[in-house]
């Protein structure tokens, strides 16, 4: 027995010992690779405190504008109340002062939610993994990412004082309205610094970093006073503000501040653009200190943020929603002078569904280039079917026959239809390409028409097509930066004025003297008073219940514009904003400020175009350009057409038909007369007389003359501007010949 004791208790030791063994050896492969992956990841020191020194950015004439923390940028924590400090400590990170750069009870709580959820939504970011992500790495969610956060927040911790991480964290993160770091935001938001700001403020901006545009002061001020006040909330449990403090943030609103001096939008966009440019990511190129030269105009950026702010805010007032909207302005070398963006969303690489706007551009274009129509050609506007497709226009109406040009000016939705039908959609994607815009096979179908594309368009792309058009067909890509220098002064890039000629002037000119119309007489005519030569197109995109987008795009001889406008929380806009009205007076207003001490030429007639004449009556009646039948000017039309592709030879005959019917009461004369010609009838005896003038009338003529019996013979005669016909009768052998049909009437005849 006390063997078999013996040889249980022998087993039972190895069996321990090999469990510790694997247990050791668990742990210390553990550590081996936690020391790996420790070792693995190094901290950047330089690049987590270079954000101190950040990109430039200047406009065209010199001035500086600094962006993401550059030097103007920060605030040293020790100038800030300790509320500010303690709004954000509470809010993001209570402990803190305590961990040793992660939390790991925040750790396991949000782990075991996001097990149970079975997503990665639940986080558990301190402040300083926040400043790590924010400053070395991506956004990506994977837990490899999340380790090398770990490490290097841990490593951070070692390297760093508690405050001296959170001032880089306050001069690092992002606000919302291209805000980056609390000073920036402190004055976008309430024109002040930092270390100015009151407890309310202070506890809007602690709260506004978990969702900028949620909980936006200027675009969600509902969202924003709740949020405001729970951050209010977490610092009264936390001990650091009192009672009457607490109800004192609960009684006050947040006022923020309307400066537009502290606009960012286009410095962001030259940033992105320079991000391309170098194969950069925005923080390389912000750590490597480049100094950016845009083409920005600063009194243009001032007129268009101004013009914006002003229309959009009344139309906010008087509709009750927040919009957003976009305003581009550009010379015809392409160089954008001035950009802004109303919105609190991210909009740059926004692409949204043009609608009307693509009408010129995807349907008449490539129907001039194909000599399919001219401004002058009729199309009949009448209900269509096209396999079950059947657009109707906005006005839900029929016009009958109108010309191309009365399509364009009103934006007429069959008549693009058709003329998309008749060139095809693979012309139009062609002829979009040639534009700069590319589009989906499987938006080659007829609704393409009405600017329906799968993936949308950029604004920017949108504005370049309206450039070349204005170019007379020379394609050049618009463009934020003239140059980039490195920290040492040196060029590493200078803009190249790249252009490519796309289509003939003339093309382009027919297509901008019709979007003229528009301007004056048609959707656009809202900018007729500027009594400018301006060419425009508006469009209005819908989703079946509501629209959802509102443009205007227009041009001169020296510069194009954009405005877009929609509502992005709601995806869709009120029932009494149904057209472009409000985009177009934007535009109405920055062209106002830019043209009031000079106005732009007029675009110039190519040696290939010319102002013919066609017959009214025919366009009116048949529908069809043709040469004049007719010298008198109301009969005549004039239009802009290319050499190539004039009215047509007018084929109907001039003759009239002349005819002469003899009978016992006299002769009766006959013609078919035009509506557009002036006759005159003449009886030549042994002189002339004017029996009858007819004008003004398209029908059968008949005119009698009773006194034909005293005359041998008589001539008629009718004339016209480009006409003459005459017809002879002889009475008096009518007479004998009748005498004479009346006497052997009945009785045989003899023939020799």
């Amino acid at each position: 027995m006390e063997e078999k004791k013996s040889g249980k208790n022998h087993i039972f030791k190895k069996v321990v010992i090999v469990i510790c063994l694997f247990v050791s050896l668990f742990f210390i492969s553990a550590g081996i690779a936690i020391g790996v992956v420790y070792n693995k990841y190094q901290l950047d020191v330089d690049a987590l405190t270079s954000l101190n020194n950040g990109v430039k950015v200047y406009s065209l004439d010199g001035e500086e504008t600094t962006l993401y923390n550059t030097n103007r940028s920060i605030v040293e924590i020790e100038t800030l109340p300790e509320y500010v400090k303690n709004a954000f400590i509470d809010t993001e990170d209570k402990r803190f002062y305590s961990h040793p750069g992660f939390d790991i009870k925040r750790i396991v709580k949000a782990s075991l939610v996001n097990m149970k959820n079975g997503s990665k939504s639940q986080g558990a970011s301190t402040i300083s993994q926040q400043l790590i992500k924010n400053a070395l790495l991506s956004n990506e969610k994977t837990y490899s990412r999340k380790i090398k956060e770990l490490v290097l927040a841990h490593k951070m911790e070692k390297e760093f004082s508690k405050d001296e991480i959170l001032e880089m964290y306050l001069n690092t993160i992002y606000f919302g309205s291209n805000a980056y770091g609390i000073e920036n935001a402190s004055q976008i938001y309430f024109n002040k610094s930092a270390k100015d700001l009151t407890l309310n403020e202070s506890c809007c901006l602690a709260g506004l970093i978990k969702s900028p545009a949620k909980y936006s002061p200027r675009n969600n001020s509902e969202n924003c006073n709740e949020r405001k006040n729970l951050v209010a909330k977490f610092m009264l449990d936390a001990g650091d503000i009192t009672e009457e403090e607490y109800i004192d943030v609960l009684n006050t609103d947040i006022v923020v501040s309307d400066n537009i001096e502290f606009d960012f939008t286009y410095e962001e966009e030259a940033i992105y653009e320079a991000c391309k440019l170098l194969n950069l990511n925005e923080r390389d190129l912000i750590n490597k200190k480049y100094e950016i030269i845009t083409f920005k105009d600063n009194n243009l950026q001032k007129d268009i943020i101004n013009a914006n702010n002003s229309v959009i805010a009344e139309s906010e007032n008087s509709k009750n929603i927040d919009l957003d909207s976009v305003t581009i302005l550009a010379n015809l070398d392409g160089h954008i002078k001035a950009y802004y963006v109303n919105s609190p969303y991210d909009l740059h690489n926004m692409k949204r569904q043009p609608a009307s706007t693509l009408k010129p551009l995807a349907v008449y274009l490539p129907c001039i280039i194909h000599n399919i129509l001219t401004p002058a050609t009729q199309i009949l506007d009448e209900p269509i079917n096209y396999n079950g497709y059947s657009p109707e226009n906005a006005d839900k109406t029929y016009h009958g026959y109108v010309s191309t040009r009365e399509a364009i000016s009103e934006s007429l939705n069959i008549p693009a239809v058709k003329a998309l039908d008749y060139v095809g959609t693979i012309k139009a994607k062609e002829t979009l390409s040639n534009l700069g815009i590319n589009i989906d096979n499987s938006d080659l179908n007829l609704s393409l028409a009405l600017g329906s594309v799968k993936n949308g368009v950029t604004l920017l792309d949108l504005l370049s097509a309206y450039t070349c058009i204005a170019n007379y067909g020379t394609y050049r890509p618009l463009s934020f930066i003239s140059k980039i220098k490195d920290k040492d002064g040196n060029i590493i890039y200078s803009h190249d004025d790249y252009s490519v000629k796309s289509f003939t002037d003339e093309d382009c000119f027919l297509l901008t003297d019709m979007l003229k119309d528009s301007a004056k007489t048609g959707t656009a005519k809202r900018l007729n008073s500027l009594a400018l030569p301006v060419a425009s197109k508006t469009g209005t995109a819908s989703n079946g219940e509501n629209n959802t987008d509102l443009y205007n795009v227009s041009y001169t001889t020296e510069h194009a514009l954009i405005t877009w406008i929609a509502n992005i929380k709601d995806n869709g806009l009120p029932n009494n904003m149904y057209s472009s009205v409000e985009p177009t007076e934007i535009n109405k207003r920055i062209f106002s400020q830019l043209y009031q001490n000079s106005k732009p030429i007029d675009f110039e007639v190519p040696s290939d175009v010319e102002k013919l004449p066609y017959d009214r009556i025919e366009a009116e009646e048949n529908h069809r350009i043709v040469s004049p039948t007719t010298n008198l000017p109301r009969y005549i039309l004039y239009d802009y057409f290319k050499s190539s592709n004039p009215p047509q030879d007018n084929n109907i005959t001039n003759s009239i038909g002349l005819t002469s019917e003899l009978s016992k009461s006299g002769a009766k004369i006959s013609f078919t007369a035009l509506k557009s010609k002036e006759y005159v009838v003449i009886k030549r005896t042994d002189k002339e007389e004017v029996l009858s003038t007819i004008n003004d009338t398209s029908k059968v003529i008949e005119i009698t003359d009773k006194d034909i019996f005293n005359y041998e013979e008589i001539t008629y005669i009718v004339k016209s501007d480009d006409l003459y016909e005459e017809i002879t009768i002889r009475p008096k052998d009518y007479l004998i010949n009748l005498i004479n049909n009346e006497i052997t009437s009945g009785k045989r005849k003899w023939f020799v």
